[in-house]
């Protein structure tokens, strides 16, 4: 080889598999979120600020209400809320389910209840809710325990029973009392179906809290939206609908950190 002759190329390697599956999972996202606000943008350009208002202007209502205080104050109180109702009843459920999906009897004594009752919507029972407990806390309370107690039973009491025999015969053979069984066995199995039924059963919580809230309170965020839909201020109802929805997500992703936390075995799988 002589000194005129042309160096080689240099070789450009394509972006590695690797690459492009971390571009395409982490990409997504962001971009699907930039086009919405796209769309949102153009389509609040062609009518009225009081029918859509635009992604700036429900902005500047998120930074306004949570500078004066209101929007914090509104999301504590539904927070509260949701909470106490949505463990209340999930406490009520789980032992309920548990006991209704392994002994025959007491599944044929409350599902019947059950089936009927959770076509109700919780909505219905607010005039009842607010004559047995008032217009303050009491009621919003009871109807979130209604609704997440349906969910949480219906999915504890079909994972309960679903448990596989043969490890509750085995155990039983090698001298473990049915107490242990249940410990040991049918709970653990029965977590996956337990942790699925709560999580629903947070979601379901957030509907009913802005239902009662929009109808029978003067604090929270569904108060917050259906008191700008009052004023036609509809960037603050925006706001609090996405208040709301954030709150759902940071809720969630506390839930599912906690259940790999507790139950490492037992991972949500979403």
């Amino acid at each position: 080889m002589n000194g005129s002759e042309p160096l080689p190329a240099p070789v450009v390697s394509a972006p590695s598999s690797s690459i492009r599956n971390a571009i395409w999972k982490h990409g997504t996202t962001p971009l699907a979120v930039a086009a919405a606000l796209l769309v949102w943008a153009a389509a609040s350009a062609m009518t009225s600020p009081f029918f859509l208002p635009s992604p700036l202007a429900v902005g500047r209502a998120l930074f306004n209400l949570t500078a004066d205080g209101t929007l914090p104050k509104a999301v504590g109180i539904s927070y509260f809320r949701i909470l106490v109702g949505w463990a209340v009843g999930c406490l009520a459920a789980v032992p309920l389910a548990v006991a209704a999906g392994r002994i025959g009897m007491v599944r044929r004594t409350v599902e019947p209840f059950f089936n009927f009752f959770r076509f109700v919507p919780p909505i219905a029972f607010l005039g009842v809710a607010i004559l047995w407990f008032g217009i303050g806390e009491g009621s919003k309370v009871a109807i979130i325990i209604y609704t997440s107690l349906f969910t949480v039973f219906m999915n504890t009491m079909a994972g309960a029973a679903s448990v596989d025999e043969s490890p509750s015969r085995a155990a039983l053979c090698l001298g473990a009392t049915r107490r242990q069984v249940l410990w040991r066995v049918v709970l653990p199995a029965t977590v996956p179906a337990i942790l699925v039924g709560m999580r629903i059963g947070m979601g379901f919580s957030f509907m009913s809290v802005v239902a009662a809230e929009m109808i029978a309170a003067n604090e929270g965020v569904g108060f917050m939206i259906y008191n700008a839909r009052l004023f036609l201020k509809t960037a603050n109802a925006f706001a609090g609908i996405f208040a709301l929805g954030a709150m759902g997500l940071l809720a969630d992703y506390l839930f599912r950190l906690a259940a790999r936390k507790l139950f490492p075995k037992h991972a949500l799988p979403f």
